[in-house]
């Protein structure tokens, strides 16, 4: 009778745990590449959002 050599499987939560590892990995990699270049905030050539209220009555 031949004995089956057991084959290294891992198991769900080591899959899970790296499966997530990776997923973070790309994530924070993808956000360090897409805000390269746009650490300078003081000179953007967008309109500045105020917190100004106007009270309009729509009737």
């Amino acid at each position: 009778m031949i004995a089956r050599r057991k084959t290294v499987r891992p198991d769900k939560i080591t899959m899970i745990n790296l499966v997530w590892t990776a997923m973070i990995a790309v994530m924070l990699t993808a956000t360090v590449t897409l805000y390269q270049g746009k650490s300078d905030f003081n000179n953007m050539k967008y309109p500045q959002v105020t917190g100004r209220y106007s009270d309009l009555s729509y009737y």
